[in-house]
């Protein structure tokens, strides 16, 4: 099972990777002028056999910091009406991290924090840069595949309102299994 997040908003919004600081370049160039040690690893003699002029191109990241960000996909076309006040709903996935961070993994992991502190800048930063003045979106999560995923209420207990005027990420936030949290701007 995996579990799935979500915004729900009253208009459209854009898809695709939002966050990521990456270079576009051939296979040729990175093996050439980023890193020639490269051409001794097997997965790039697999892509050099697959494709011999190196033309292909790749993506970059000078760190896992800047591969970090989210996805965003949809509108998806399963029925959640009674999670969601808002027609559109979309699958977003944190790229590189997670939704949750917090002291403990800040210690014990800090590459991870710091990606996961990335991931949840740009939900927010996005959802900031995608609504008016006035209006909300919905955010939600839940474990399931397929349909079903939508069948269990939200955890009421868990409900949470935040106004992205006055909304500062700290050192610790997660956003939880079967939490439904309404944005406001």
């Amino acid at each position: 099972m995996t579990l799935f997040y979500y915004i729900a908003a009253s208009h459209e919004l854009p898809t695709g990777s939002f966050g990521q600081k990456k270079t576009v370049m051939t296979i040729n160039d990175y093996v050439t002028n980023v890193n020639p040690a490269a051409k001794d690893q097997r997965n790039m003699q697999i892509l050099l056999e697959k494709y011999p002029k190196g033309e292909k191109l790749m993506e970059v990241y000078d760190s896992e910091e800047d591969a970090a960000g989210i996805f965003i996909t949809g509108p998806i076309t399963i029925q959640a009406s009674h999670l969601f006040r808002h027609p559109f709903v979309y699958q977003v996935n944190p790229e590189g991290g997670s939704f949750k961070i917090n002291e403990e993994i800040k210690q014990s992991h800090p590459i991870s924090y710091q990606t996961s502190k990335k991931c949840l800048i740009e939900l927010f930063e996005y959802l900031h840069r995608n609504m008016e003045l006035g209006e909300d979106s919905e955010l939600y999560s839940c474990w399931a595949s397929g349909k079903e995923r939508f069948l269990d209420a939200p955890k009421k207990e868990l409900d949470l309102v935040i106004e992205l005027s006055s909304f500062r990420l700290e050192n610790e936030f997660e956003w939880k299994e079967r939490q439904y949290i309404r944005i406001k701007k």
